[in-house]
């Protein structure tokens, strides 16, 4: 283990750890009534979110304080120490190097996230929002991992890739001046969608987390496909519907769960209005074309 939490004195704060995997941790951290502390020994890549409280760092021999809404990343090697205050509250995520290789995205950023990383991030600012968004993505890898369900880990990986790009964005800010090109906005938009898309996000909840305005989102999704974001969205919803509709034995009802519906009623409207046919009508199509009417001696005059 890379860490030691002690507790300031005994019996403080509550630090509800996740180690199903045995080199990834993802946990809300909540120090209560009295201060929480940690020796980080560096053998795992480590992030700190705090929305509410301070606290102090020991790295390299200089003290660095902390004050919420701030982030915290240490990379691996980089020992330290931690003290949380009372009522400092947040979430912790540890990942070793084989687990964060795996999840460094993909395309043209991969390599700026990767360098990024190389670099600690010693308690930068983070408006309120941006903080609670990155303990709520922290905490979804942790339920992952605790559940342990079918595709679990998969999951628990997305959501770390999107830490990974908040941390990115916080050690690589823009110029106020400079604007992402389109093609990276739409790029970046378009993974979010294959990550959320069961999740039934708002155009603006994407926005939001490529921190841009919805209309600087729509803009730039237009110029480049000539659709609008909500357009992609119900685009890719309809193209899993099919999938499951066409390759599993679920029943329309069922792949409307399994798509995040609360409403079968409204995945029927929602599938008719998007195709111009019902699900079911749909899979009995698909059933007519795998199976051609033959001619037979039945079929003569």
């Amino acid at each position: 283990m890379d860490h030691a939490p002690s507790v300031l004195p005994p019996n403080a704060g509550a630090l509800s750890p996740i180690d199903v995997l045995p080199d990834t941790e993802a946990a809300g951290v909540n120090a209560s009534l009295t201060p929480i502390a940690w020796t980080l020994r560096g053998n795992r890549n480590r992030a700190f979110v705090l929305i509410s409280g301070a606290g102090a760092l020991d790295f390299g021999g200089a003290a660095v304080p902390l004050a919420a809404p701030c982030i915290l990343w240490l990379p691996a090697g980089k020992p330290a120490r931690l003290v949380l205050q009372a009522g400092a509250r947040g979430a912790s995520l540890a990942v070793s190097e084989l687990s964060l290789g795996r999840a460094v995205p993909a395309g043209p950023i991969g390599m700026q996230v990767k360098d990024a990383l190389f670099h600690p991030i010693l308690g930068t600012k983070l408006p309120t929002a941006t903080a609670h968004d990155i303990c709520r993505t922290i905490e979804a890898i942790g339920g992952e991992l605790e559940r342990g369900a079918a595709g679990s880990e998969e999951a628990a990986r997305h959501h770390l890739v999107l830490v990974l790009i908040a941390l990115w964005r916080t050690s690589s800010p823009q110029p106020a001046n400079m604007q992402p090109a389109p093609r990276a906005i739409v790029r970046n938009f378009l993974h979010l969608v294959e990550l959320h898309v069961r999740d039934h996000w708002t155009v603006d909840d994407y926005a939001r987390l490529l921190s841009i305005s919805r209309g600087r989102l729509t803009s730039a999704v237009k110029r480049v496909t000539g659709k609008s974001p909500l357009t992609l969205i119900h685009g890719r919803l309809i193209g899993e519907a099919e999938i499951l509709l066409n390759g599993s034995s679920l029943q329309a009802a069922e792949v409307a769960e399994a798509l995040g519906f609360k409403d079968a009623g409204y995945f029927n409207r929602f599938f008719k209005r998007e195709t111009g046919m019902s699900p079911g009508r749909f899979r009995s199509a698909l059933s007519l074309r795998r199976s051609p009417h033959r001619p037979s001696f039945a079929d003569w005059p």
